[in-house]
Parts: C-alpha cells; structure tokens; sequence
C-alpha cells in the first residue's frame, strides 16, 4: 500500500549582483575593487548554511522506516532547518535508547529533539530538568494546546512534550473465532464481568479465551481507565482500597485457576512473549492492548497471521456510571534544556505532531481529524485484516474520554513496578489479596515521600 505523499515545494531565492560603472569602458576608480573581486561575488551567491538540529529517536535508520520518511519530508519542505536523523539502536527498544540517551547527555552531548516511548520517561527526564518546557514557545506561537491536541505532556502546570501518535486501549478480537463461538461484537458499556464470560465462551481445547500480558496495566486495566492515576490520589495517596483493585486481582485469579480461559501466568513469565504474540499465533480469542496492535497486524513477517480483526471498546467496571473513560497516552516528542536551537526544535517537533502521521499511518493526538477518513485512508487496502468500521466505531466514539484531573508523576515507572512484582506475588504464591495491598501500599508511600 502507497502512503500519502506530502507535497512540498521548496522556494529558491537568487541572488543577482550589479556592477556598476563610471561611463566609459573602464570602471572608475571607487568601483574598481568591488567590480574586480571574484571573492565577494562568490560569497553573495552562496546559500547561507542552514541551521542544523540533532533529533535523537529509537526508530530505525532505514529508508523503509516510516519515521525516517517523516523527518526526511520535513527536511525536504525547509529551506533554512535541516534535522539530523540520529537513531541510538535498531530493535525499537525505548528502554534500551533512553538508557543510551542518558549517557550522552550526562557526558555533556547537547540534544535537540528526542522522543520517548511513553510519558514516564519523558516526565522522569523532566523531573530532572534535562527538558526544555514548551508553554512560553505556544504563547508566543499563539496557540492553546489543549484547543489542538487530546493530551499534551504535563508536569507541575508545565508542558514537557507532545504526543507524536495518539494510543487507546480497546478490546481486539480474532473475527473467525468471535464467529464460530456465535458471539457478536459486544458494544461500549459491556462490564469485566462480560468480558469473563466472552473469555469462557471463546476458550477451546486449541486456545485460551483471552491473555494478559506481565505489564503492570494488566494488573489492574480498570485503574488506568477510570482514574486519573493509577495508583496515586491526588492528594499521592496510594489508591488500592479502591475496589477495583481487589476485584481485578481476584478476576485475574479466578480466569486463570477456575475458568481456564487465560494462559497461567507462569506460564506467560517464563515465555516472555511478545504482548501480541499470542494472539497472533491464534493462541488467544481476545485481547485489551493499546491499539498500536492495528498497524502491528499488518506486520506479517513478525506476526504471520490470515483472520482479521474486529474491535470493541474496553470494558467497564461493573458500577461504572461512565461508560465512555479511557486511557489515551503515547510516547513524547521534546525539547532538550541545553539546545542552542530551540525553536527550531520546537517548530520541528511541532511539525512532527501535525504531519508524520501520514507517514507513520499511526493516529494523531490532534483534534481536528476526521476519524473514519483518515482509518480508510491507511487500511483500506487491507480490510482482510482490519475491520476500519468497528475500529472507527471504538477509537472515534464521542463518548470516550479521559477521568477528570488525570495527571502523571516522574516516579510512576517505579509505583508500575510495584504493582507488577506484588501482583506476581499474588497469583505465583497464592497469597491474600489483603496482604499484598498492605506491601503495595507501603512501599508507595516509601516512593512518594522519598520524591517529596
């Protein structure tokens, strides 16, 4: 499939000089050194040198690599910027480029533009004021973020980043399986309680239900969905007298051990699968994943598979007033603090929210798009294996929403990892539900007040 092309034209400016002269054949004597100097005719012809910035990503640097294909565009529409396209490893891993990131910078590298993988990081980077803040370049530039953008990056009332690509979280099924289990596609407003009973109804002697992957959101999905963080109050107070913890927890437990309709969890662990790989490999019915699974979908050397996927919205707690709460995050594009070319960074990275989707065919975090067009537009050539009409209806509802007051801490990378180890705690060792909240409980406030 052709991606859209972005069409650019560059302006040429030239320059003409004029030697003037005295009246006759030979240049008069004031005129005689500017006529006859090669040396400034030379230079005033020359372009002047574009101003140059260091981008810093975990994106290939391969042709082929959408992301490339972006900035190599953007360098193309730019007659006085040009982005160098600095790629820190070749598997993806944001991980693994951020830690390399942090040594260059901590070895006085001076960095641009750089992008992370999601919003902990770049608020972690944040925190440590190694990022530029991007509210004084929007007022000058006239322009309310919110008014353009889902969700923009924020730190203490301050904006750190942008959201080159919008992710929400959503229910994705393998459409041969939903159909031979005589099951529809169920609609925004179903419970957990219904997804349980899906997984029961799609779990045969050749595959599981459903899967959960290790993540910490698989812990509790009803957390990142429905409050404004998923383990703090606002007031950073750990939340997990919330019932939706206990609940979750004991579903998890409940879907593993009595209905055998999600792979056990040792099982997962000591795989270490792909978050997709499951259901891909036609192992898993149903899957809540963050809905970069589409366009993963189409990458059939990783993920060789024939069914095509239909789509639902997530599930909601059982007593959930609001049907329509989700979570939108996706990984930051940021200034860093030291660049000597900051609103050229900030125009690039600016750019990249407002045009690299069409290269990525990832989609925006911007507003103004219209939703359904823009999914015909990217898969329509692939609609064996994406359904655009329940994945529009899921992504574009206008329903959907984040809770109120969402927020992030720099630290929240550290409170994800202790959900994730207490809840391995809790399905490997068997243990109570109200012992491990006490452990989870303590060792967050131990975070918290060591961030204070």
């Amino acid at each position: 499939m052709k991606k859209p092309a972005l069409w650019l034209a560059s302006l040429l400016l030239t320059f003409s000089v004029t030697a003037c002269s005295g009246g006759g054949n030979t240049p008069a004597a004031s005129d005689k050194g500017a006529a006859a100097d090669p040396a400034a005719t030379s230079q005033a012809n020359t372009p002047a040198e574009k101003e140059k910035i260091k981008f810093y990503t975990f994106k290939s640097n391969k042709p082929e690599e959408p992301a490339y294909q972006a900035v190599q565009a953007y360098n193309q529409s730019q007659d006085q910027v040009e982005v160098e396209y600095i790629s820190l490893v070749q598997n993806s891993d944001s991980t693994e480029f951020l830690k390399k990131l942090d040594v260059l910078v901590a070895g006085g590298e001076v960095v641009d533009a750089f992008m992370t993988g999601n919003e902990e990081e770049l608020m972690e980077r944040a925190s440590r004021g190694v990022v530029e803040p991007l509210n004084s370049y929007f007022e000058a530039e006239g322009v309310k973020p919110e008014d353009e953008y889902f969700k923009v990056l924020k730190l203490d009332g301050k904006i750190y980043g942008l959201m080159g690509s919008a992710t929400q979280w959503f229910t994705v099924f393998n459409k041969k399986y939903l159909d031979e289990a005589g099951l529809s596609l169920p609609e925004m407003g179903w419970t957990w309680d219904d997804f349980r009973d899906y997984a029961k109804k799609l779990t045969t002697p050749d595959h599981f239900g459903t899967y959960f992957h290790t993540w910490g959101e698989y812990a509790n999905i009803i957390a990142y969905t429905e409050h404004p963080n998923p383990q703090l109050s606002a007031d950073l107070k750990p939340i997990f007298e919330d019932p939706s913890f206990r609940y979750f927890f004991n579903l998890r437990r409940a879907m593993e051990k009595e209905d055998k309709s999600a792979e056990p969890y040792a099982d997962v662990l000591a795989s270490n699968y792909h978050v997709l790989q499951q259901f891909f490999a036609g192992k898993a019915s149903m899957l809540a994943v963050p809905s970069y699974a589409v366009r993963a979908g189409l990458n059939l050397e990783k993920f060789p598979h024939d069914f095509q996927m239909v789509y639902a919205p997530l599930p909601r707690s059982v007593n959930a007033t609001d049907v329509g709460m989700t979570n939108i995050s996706g990984g930051g594009l940021a200034i860093g603090a030291k660049s000597e070319h900051k609103q050229a960074a900030y125009d690039f990275i600016r750019w990249m929210t407002k045009e690299s989707y069409k290269y990525t065919q990832e989609i925006p975090a911007l507003k103004n798009v219209d939703g359904k067009a823009l999914l015909e537009q990217f898969f329509s050539g692939n609609k064996n294996l994406i359904d655009t009409d329940s994945l529009a209806k899921t992504l574009f509802d206008s329903r959907n929403k984040m809770p109120e007051g969402t927020f992030t801490v720099p630290y929240g990378s550290q409170l994800k990892t202790i959900v994730e180890n207490s809840f391995a705690s809790y399905m490997l060792d068997n243990r109570k539900f109200d012992d491990v909240k006490a452990e989870m409980t303590a060792e967050v406030e131990k975070v918290v007040a060591a961030n204070r």
